[in-house]
């Protein structure tokens, strides 16, 4: 034997005369990807044999996308994100613990695409400052559990105890050393975590050379508390300590102040902080309504917003009164809301507004796919196929990635088609690779690299959810290929297909 490679291999699966987009490289150009196992094993201009082969012509090849801020980590969540070109979705923002427990449970039950998760501090400070809601000594590993607690104030809205403390950081630690991608921070809903415990964070993100994923404490117009400060605090902790800061969702947290508030991080990254951020391509938010954001004697003012820019996700329905607020608000504060903080479809200005954190270079992408609910309120998270009418979410669940194509892109051109994939895959890669290895395998098609890839038509492309509508699944993603298996082939969903594949960091516990 002597080892040399067959000239003319015979590949898994040949994608034939796409337009073949890599964002790192700057390829676009029409090609053939060769699959073997769940590699990209070649992209070139010579003709492949494969033992499947897929005539991509007249569309587009490219990386999977990559979705640094999604909290639908289940089954239907994700199957409706592959639709809108996501091959990788990870809660970074939120977080979970225990994370060992949640990669298991992820494992066990199958993942349509590849999943992940910070260690989840929100979670470390439930059960530090409220032992009761643990459950057998410690958290529920699922968003549902923390979202519900959100109206529970001695862990939302007191400081904690120097001991308190300490045992937070045991607690995000643990999630660390059992894998977890870094630090989700929710701090916007958490008034009451002071400097002092931040510091300490992100020092120990420092000493663990991993990432802060955070929503910055304040949303608000209003000083002292304004996204302003909050923005300038958490630029602060970046430069005191040198760990790697990540600003969640950027567009929602700094309202109307997006123009300063981009200033502050452009010159903060120009004099050496290593800061990042993403944003979504909606202009409006979603959260549990009993949340602290959302005290109603100060909303109005504070987020720059009318009551009836809210509306009750389960039944689509806006409010008409400060009361009708407060009512909702005391019987059912979990809630979901969405809360309308910039008109960007019929009004110039906020579409400008929304441009500047959209297109802010080196920007991730991100969605903020909040689960899917049932008209009751309760979270979807049952494996049928197809889906069940009236499911409720944010239409960002559904079209976030396709809408960005369509309107930025084809309707609008302002931005290339290169650059919209290098902002919605790529640029994701690169916030993580860092301190996530297996990250360098993806966003990116090239030899070598992870076989997440799409194919879809520029032409046709598109999100259909809406308001009114968000469980509309996204047009034009005619092939969707998760770790070289095809998850959708010509637009339909193999409902016995899970090639997701955990995205984590080496476990240390």
């Amino acid at each position: 034997m002597t080892g040399t490679q067959d000239p003319h291999p015979t590949y898994d699966l040949v994608l034939s005369n796409g337009r073949v987009i890599d964002p790192e490289t700057n390829l676009d150009e029409i090609r053939n990807v060769g699959i073997l196992a769940d590699r990209i094993a070649a992209v070139t201009g010579d003709p492949l044999e494969g033992r499947v082969a897929v005539d991509a012509s007249g569309m587009i090849v490219a990386p999977g996308f990559i979705d640094l801020h999604s909290h639908g980590q289940n089954i239907p969540s994700h199957r409706i994100q592959a639709f809108d070109g996501v091959t990788t979705a990870l809660e970074l923002e939120a977080g979970i613990l225990p994370v060992g427990e949640f990669y298991d449970n992820c494992a066990q039950e199958g993942r349509p695409i590849n999943y992940g998760a910070s260690a989840g501090w929100g979670f470390a400070r439930l059960v530090t400052m409220c032992p009761e809601q643990a459950v057998n000594g410690k958290p529920v590993p699922r968003l549902a559990y923390l979202f519900d607690k959100f109206n529970i104030r001695e862990w939302t809205e007191s400081l904690a105890t120097e001991a308190q403390v300490h045992k937070i950081l045991e607690w995000t630690d643990q999630g660390l050393r059992e894998g977890g991608l870094g630090i989700g921070v929710l701090q916007g809903y958490t008034p009451g975590a002071g400097a002092k415990e931040m510091l300490a964070l992100w020092s120990l993100a420092a000493e663990q050379g991993v990432g802060t994923f955070t929503h910055i404490q304040n949303a608000s117009l209003v000083d002292p508390r304004s996204s302003v400060s909050s923005m300038i605090q958490l630029m602060g902790l970046a430069a005191s300590t040198g760990a790697h800061t990540h600003i969640c969702h950027w567009n929602s947290t700094s309202l109307r102040d997006i123009p300063t508030i981009r200033e502050i991080v452009e010159n903060s990254q120009k004099a050496g902080l290593k800061v990042t951020t993403e944003a979504y391509v909606y202009g409006a938010g979603s959260s549990a309504i009993g949340a602290s954001i959302y005290e109603p004697e100060e909303v109005e003012a504070r987020l720059g917003v009318k009551f009836s820019d809210f509306t009750l996700v389960k039944n689509n329905k806006s409010f008409e009164s400060k009361e009708e607020f407060i009512q909702e608000r005391k019987a059912h504060p979990e809630n979901l809301i969405l809360m309308h903080y910039l008109h960007s479809d019929n009004d110039p200005q906020d579409a400008a507004l929304l441009d500047l954190s959209v297109l802010y270079p080196g920007a991730s992408i991100c969605s903020d796919a909040i689960t899917w609910i049932d008209a009751e309120g309760n979270w979807f998270e049952s494996e049928e196929w197809p889906l069940p009418k009236g499911l409720q979410s944010h239409p960002r669940a559904a079209g976030n990635y396709c809408r960005f194509l369509r309107k930025w892109v084809r309707e609008r051109q302002a931005i290339t088609w290169i650059e919209a994939i290098r902002q919605s895959s790529l640029n994701g890669a690169l916030i993580l690779e860092d301190s996530v290895p297996s990250m360098r395998k993806k966003g990116r098609l090239q030899e070598g690299m992870d076989a997440d890839i799409i194919v879809f038509d520029p032409e046709t492309v598109t999100d259909n959810a809406s308001f009114k509508e968000p469980c509309q699944l996204s047009s034009g993603m005619n092939h969707v290929i998760v770790n070289g298996t095809f998850l959708i082939r010509d637009g339909q969903l193999d409902p016995e297909a899970f090639p997701g594949r955990p995205v984590r960091r080496p476990v240390t516990a």
